[in-house]
């Protein structure tokens, strides 16, 4: 998690959370990256997706393995895909291999996956014609089909449509106060 938007990288949430728990943080986020890594014909094609970095996640052998892509995939109109159509380099088929990879080396048990939280354009159609909540819904069915924790930022955290503009850097990214609110629902839900 890059923490676009935050003035520093001790503002990021996720250095906020690591720091108040008292863990080691191991960020392996790259800004702009999506979970989809994959052409029609199943190759990978990106290697710093999601897809592409499960080993990166396996070989960090962690505690506890954070995940939160989907943003991105939303704002690039990445195609969600769907349960019943096995379709490659989908939002939907990338992020169940993404999953079933980092549990072939993770226990579900240190794992945590996270909606992404609300953004200036999450109730607006992208290009695909999918709103964010339709990727966000991929993460909370794949979560319960796998028995990994699911955190719902976007339904449970105080960042929301009411208070965004104060909390953003832009119309896709919080900024220190509003990664200081997330840190604050993330501490809350992992303690």
């Amino acid at each position: 998690m890059e923490g676009a938007g935050a003035t520093q990288p001790s503002n990021r949430f996720s250095t906020i959370v690591c720091a108040t728990m008292g863990w080691r943080e191991i960020n392996l986020g790259i800004g702009g990256t999506t979970v989809v890594g994959r052409d029609e014909d199943g190759q990978l094609i990106r290697r710093d997706s999601g897809l592409g970095r499960v080993p990166d996640v396996i070989d960090a052998n962690p505690d506890l393995a954070v995940i939160l892509y989907g943003a991105n995939d939303f704002g690039q109109s990445m195609e969600l895909g769907s349960e019943s159509e096995r379709i490659w380099g989908t939002y939907y088929w990338d992020y169940d291999s993404m999953l079933r990879g980092i549990l072939g080396g993770v226990p579900a048990e240190k794992i945590v996956l996270s909606t992404c939280q609300y953004r200036a354009d999450a109730n607006t159609p992208n290009e695909a014609e999918y709103i964010l909540q339709d990727y966000n819904g991929v993460i909370k069915k794949l979560g319960a089909q796998y028995g990994v924790r699911v955190l719902d930022p976007y339904q449970n955290s105080t960042i929301d449509a009411h208070n965004f503009d104060k909390l953003s850097a832009d119309p896709g990214h919080l900024n220190d106060l509003g990664y200081e609110q997330l840190a604050a629902f993330f501490i809350e839900e992992l303690h």
